[in-house]
């Protein structure tokens, strides 16, 4: 009895699923003759511009201002300037994934290839961990996101009985703080930040979980090669047939999962090249300032809760990009290991035309899988210290501006 399909769909199945709940999914499910259908665009427009055009504009507009005012004080700038940059980068992720839908769509398919799917439990255990993983750091992230608005836009402004605005924004032709827009602002800004967070939630891991998915497979090929011995023996017994013969037909197998590897790598690099860029960057532009803002807090006993907002902020971001920068370089890793492994297998007694085909898809496996952020530089702990490295010398740079 075959063991049931893996539905390795479940890798982005809840990110996939939080932007249709909030009606930003890229598809619509109707006709263009269908009144639903507009009614669809019809929310998205205003959503989007709600969300992700009226905050953002706002927000920036106030720093501008305050820059040009010159009663600007580094903290307040970095503290803007981190939930300007936070929204940017989830705007542009969403826009850069509308772009790319249907390569996102393709990635999607090729989760669901034959090639992907075992019947064998401990390959199955790997495969059904890595979803666990993918499914785990979603929900992870969003519970992290969802005590930020506690803390930033509810918590911290009820301390201070409501007196102003969570966030800063400056709407130009009126007055925030005037009484008869005063409280419906308030509201507004609570009520778009859960939709702005688990975007930018669900855009973030999305990544993450192609990713996961791709280590998953490579760890199941691995282990097959590594017990390649034991398989070309049971196989041998099983269909009544010479070693070399049982190993010609699962060597076969396991050169068609490598294809389908690379093509589902390929389709990460198509699919999320644009997005990985842009957190490399504006991601170390957000560490630097949110460095700034820790340490021009004055009184941190005096502003304890602030400070320990802004150090998980911190945290989260940093972890973010260093994720990002670990699942990267796992799958270079693991892809070279591929190589090892396969020499490794039995292969001394095999005849000569078998031997020259490991040997070629030996050749094809030291060629290493890099995905990389717009095809500038590697997703890799290499490229993470770097950032780091250039977030520090932002970092001082700041510093030195507010002494």
């Amino acid at each position: 009895m075959k063991s049931p399909r893996i539905d390795m769909y479940r890798h982005i199945s809840i990110q996939i699923g939080a932007l249709k709940f909030f009606g930003i999914w890229f598809y619509i499910p109707y006709s263009k003759k269908n009144v639903w259908f507009w009614i669809n665009i019809l929310t998205r427009i205003v959503l989007g511009i709600a969300v992700f055009v009226i905050p953002t504009s706002a927000q920036l507009v106030y720093l501008i201002r305050l820059i040009v005012s010159g009663n600007a004080e580094i903290q307040e700038v970095a503290g803007i300037m981190n939930l300007v940059l936070t929204e940017l980068l989830a705007s542009l992720r969403l826009l850069d994934l509308r772009l790319r839908r249907d390569l996102l769509t393709k990635l999607s398919d090729e989760l669901m290839s034959e090639e992907f799917q075992t019947e064998h439990k401990p390959q199955r255990k790997i495969l059904e961990k890595a979803i666990v993983l993918s499914r785990r750091l979603f929900i992870v992230l969003l519970s992290l996101s969802g005590m930020d608005i506690l803390v930033h836009v509810v918590l911290v402004p009820a301390l201070k009985n409501f007196e102003t605005l969570p966030l800063k924004m400056d709407f130009i032709f009126f007055d925030v703080n005037d009484e008869k827009y005063f409280d419906f602002i308030c509201a507004y800004q609570i009520l778009y930040k859960p939709m702005m967070l688990t975007t930018f939630v669900a855009l973030q891991t999305l990544p993450w979980a192609a990713m996961s998915c791709a280590i998953s497979q490579l760890d199941v090929l691995i282990y097959n090669f590594e017990n390649m011995k034991e398989f070309v023996k049971a196989t041998a017994a099983e269909r009544n047939c010479g070693e070399n013969e049982a190993f010609k037909e699962i060597f076969k197998r396991y050169v068609l999962h490598h294809r389908a590897i690379l093509r589902f790598v390929s389709s990460i690099q198509a699919a999320f090249s644009g997005q990985l860029s842009s957190t490399l960057f504006i991601s170390a532009g957000i560490v630097g300032t949110t460095g700034v803002q820790v340490f021009s807090i004055e009184s941190p006993l005096k502003n304890f809760t602030e400070v320990i907002w802004v150090l998980a902020y911190f945290v989260t971001i940093t972890c973010n990009l260093f994720i990002d920068c670990y699942f990267g370089n796992t799958v270079t890793g693991k892809s070279l290991h591929v190589a090892t492994v396969v020499y490794s297998c039995p292969w001394i007694e095999l005849p000569t035309h078998l031997k020259k085909n490991l040997v070629l898809f030996i050749a094809k496996t030291q060629v290493p899988l890099v995905i990389t952020a717009s095809k500038l530089v590697p997703v890799s702990l290499e490229t993470f210290t770097k950032v780091m490295n250039w977030t520090y010398k932002g970092f001082a740079v700041m510093n030195q501006m507010k002494k």
